[in-house]
């Protein structure tokens, strides 16, 4: 019997086996609802924090837990997308404290709009395909001026080739959290950055919640537009923005039955790349990196966070089957640095299993791969994108039998047909033994896969769909939250399987939450809450640093590494 998966066929004697194995499904489920539960009773106890901080006119302090509140739910799944009740003590607390100014929105049919464009970001890194969007965007949109503003760029630097392309836009960069105040100050300037803007567009993190307190008064704010990067997990932003940009279709499902974004309020907007040409054929490529030139090289790149080891199964351990098959088979995994549980399949192999630390010098790898495998459990659609770029063909693990569950799988438009998913480890083996021995089937694959990535997600078909995007804009009325409806969790897929997918094993306590934010707080609340700590877990573990405020510590650790880098002429990088 043949299994289907987004068109591509895979051998496979029953449906069971295109899934993850029942039982151990239904154990996820059930881990699911007893975390979910605990997960929720904490949010809604920061979420109470917050609020009684709002019912004080204590507005600096509510904006943290506000945020301690998001940022929890972020890697501790609550059951919910989204929190209506948060985002309205946010809107009440950016009603409260910035003052109403008037907004003239530009008529977009008497001129080009947007003519000026502001991206707001909380920071910018050159790991990552969150930039890397953003950069390229500015680069292909050159008919117009582009600026960024960053609410929390601490402590890395913002890369060149960003600030190169805002530059050439005739744009500025402009970093908050460096600047005297907090998080009501910053909001204030914010929204005064934003009055000369045609088009807001956010590209926020998920927990962020200095823009949903800037542009609370929607009437007298420019139109915004968020970049729903994160779109697998919890965010904020849903109240304030007047169209969702959705990345992929699994994406739009969860804005529109989970998020309460209208259909009307969501567009589709595929991951932007850039044209990519081979430098080097497969054989130099493999040359550089010291590998048989007649080896098979199994490539995967993300970050390290992407490659958990589940039920004593580690990534590496996936692969030993396959590489036992085919003693020709290598496998290079970018991004998951050293790890001990890998050290038994690598030593099973001989080596045959390569691991490196994350890193941008990854052309080399993609040139040299042959067939290019997803990160799991969490997956990557930028390295996917990027490596089918290079006619390699995609595998990925997909293991969950509803549909409900896509979101925590990987799938873009350019992907579509063209992705090989593969439900159990059996079928993974089996998918990837026959692209190992059969060179001519990769190529044609590989060859087909770039080809409609190219015409989806890059260049010309890729601006205009972003043009469609900003001419569509302004046909909206600015968005309008008319109630605050309560919180309802959902204890069904994929809720109950994001705990054990895309969840943090990192303790979450509010002390340890009070240690990253205390910088944050105002001066008084900032040394009360390190007194309560220091009495509780001692100086040693709270040391005075967290006493000294978070633009203070911005600039400091920003001299200290431009003193250091010309200390050591390493220039800019």
């Amino acid at each position: 019997m043949l299994s289907f998966k987004n068109g591509i066929t895979s051998n496979g004697e029953n449906d069971v086996k295109n899934t993850m194995v029942g039982d151990t499904l239904n154990s996820w489920s059930e881990e699911g609802k007893h975390l979910i539960s605990q997960n929720f009773s904490e949010f809604r106890k920061l979420v109470a924090q917050a609020k009684d901080s709002l019912e004080r006119k204590d507005y600096e302090t509510a904006a943290i837990y506000g945020e301690m509140a998001a940022s929890y739910a972020t890697s501790k799944h609550p059951g919910l997308f989204v929190s209506p009740e948060l985002e309205h003590i946010l809107l009440t607390i950016g009603r409260q404290v910035i003052k109403s100014t008037p907004y003239i929105r530009k008529n977009a049919l008497s001129t080009k709009f947007p003519r000026k464009i502001l991206h707001v970001g909380t920071s910018m890194v050159s790991i990552g395909g969150h930039s890397k969007m953003l950069r390229r965007w500015i680069d292909r949109d050159r008919e117009r001026s582009h600026s960024l503003v960053l609410t929390r760029q601490f402590p890395n630097k913002v890369p060149k080739l960003l600030r190169d392309a805002v530059s050439n836009s005739d744009g500025k960069i402009y970093t908050l959290n460096n600047r005297v105040g907090s998080i009501v100050s910053w909001a204030k300037q914010l929204r005064e950055l934003a009055s000369d803007a045609d088009l807001v567009v956010l590209h926020i993190h998920n927990y962020d919640v200095l823009p949903v307190i800037t542009f609370a008064n929607k009437e007298q704010c420019p139109p915004i537009a968020f970049l729903d990067h994160g779109d697998h997990i919890f965010w904020l932003g849903a109240s304030v923005s007047d169209v969702v940009i959705s990345l992929r279709d699994s994406g739009m499902q969860i804005a529109r039955q989970r998020r309460g974004i209208e259909a009307k309020r969501n567009v589709l907007l595929p991951i932007n790349l850039e044209p990519i040409h081979r430098t080097l054929s497969r054989i130099e490529a493999k040359r550089q990196l010291n590998l048989p030139e007649d080896s098979v090289v199994v490539l995967s790149i993300a970050r390290g966070i992407k490659y958990k080891t589940i039920n004593g199964t580690s990534f590496a351990d996936a692969h030993v089957p396959l590489l036992k098959q085919h003693q020709n088979a290598i496998l290079i995994v970018i991004g998951a640095g050293d790890r001990q549980d890998w050290s038994n399949a690598i030593q099973q192999t001989n080596g045959r299993i390569k691991s490196f630390s994350e890193t941008d010098n990854t052309d080399v790898y993609y040139q040299a791969a042959d067939i290019y495998v997803d990160s799991y459990p969490f997956s990557s659609n930028t390295s996917l994108l990027e490596a089918g770029c290079y006619e390699i063909p995609l595998v990925s693990r997909f293991p969950y039998a509803s549909e409900a569950c896509a979101i925590l799988g990987a799938d873009a438009p350019g992907l579509t047909n063209k992705l090989i998913h593969v439900g159990d480890l059996e079928e993974y083996t089996s998918v990837l033994s026959k692209l190992v021995q059969d060179e001519e089937y990769r190529n044609t694959l590989g060859k087909a896969t770039r080809q409609k990535i190219i015409d989806t997600h890059v260049g010309k078909s890729w601006q205009r769909t972003l043009e469609d995007i900003y001419a569509y804009i302004p046909t909206l009325a600015p968005i309008s939250v008319s109630s605050h409806p309560i919180d309802r969790v959902i204890l069904d897929e994929p809720d109950v399987l994001i705990p054990r997918v895309f969840g943090s094993d990192t303790e979450m306590s509010c002390d340890r939450m009070l240690q990253w934010y205390l910088p944050l707080m105002p001066t008084d609340k900032r040394f009360c809450c390190w007194l309560d700590l220091i009495k509780q877990y001692g100086i040693s573990n709270y040391p005075f640093k967290l006493l000294l405020p978070e633009w203070f510590r911005c600039n400091y650790y920003f001299y200290r590494s431009y003193l250091s880098s010309v200390s050591f002429g390493k220039g800019d990088r």
